[in-house]
């Protein structure tokens, strides 16, 4: 047999094993082989599947994982930590209006870090509720008061107040987290 048409059998050999040939060319390969010491062991070497030879991983997949969390978690905070103090910073009790803008900036990022709306009032809420309250303290520890009013109905306006305060912050992260929200789904 003649080394061009002998090539030709070793190309169709793939597609004669897995039935892709046409009734033609599989009679014709079937003909060629035929009374071919070489190509016959060829067909018969071909038609065995191979040995699967399992390869070891040299990294482990779990411990991989975990350190790709730790460094997605460590951005999470920087980002979040950024928008915190950006946040503070501009707030109400800072006498400043730019906390619309930055809140809003802590709503969308707390709510695409973290997907939990829970997260976006810890954050956005308790902070300013709780820096109001103690700046409200430290006013009638100091004695920054109107006279002639009790601690008690001092500390019930102050917490009505920082109250108040912590809910607008509030509302403006929440408003954030509906647009980190529905950015999720138009990314789907």
């Amino acid at each position: 047999m003649d080394k061009p048409v002998r090539s030709i059998i070793e190309d169709l050999l793939p597609l004669y094993h897995e039935g892709l040939l046409s009734e033609e060319t599989t009679k014709w390969v079937e003909e060629q082989v035929k009374g071919d010491e070489e190509l016959e062991a060829l067909v018969a070497q071909t038609s065995r599947p191979l040995e699967k030879v399992e390869i070891e991983s040299t990294v482990e997949h779990d411990q991989m994982m975990r350190k790709i969390k730790g460094k997605l978690s460590v951005y999470q905070l920087i980002f979040m930590g950024i928008s915190f103090f950006l946040a503070i910073n501009t707030s109400m009790l800072n006498e400043s209006f730019g906390f619309v803008l930055w809140y809003a900036v802590l709503g969308v990022l707390g709510y695409l870090f973290y997907k939990d709306m829970k997260i976006v009032f810890l954050i956005s809420f308790i902070p300013i509720f709780i820096w109001s309250i103690g700046s409200n303290i430290g006013d009638y520890r100091a004695g920054n008061i109107t006279p002639g009013i009790s601690f008690a109905s001092y500390f019930l306006q102050s917490f009505m107040a920082s109250l108040m305060f912590g809910l607008i912050h509030y509302l403006f992260a929440f408003i954030g987290s509906i647009i980190g929200f529905l950015i999720l789904k138009i990314k789907g």
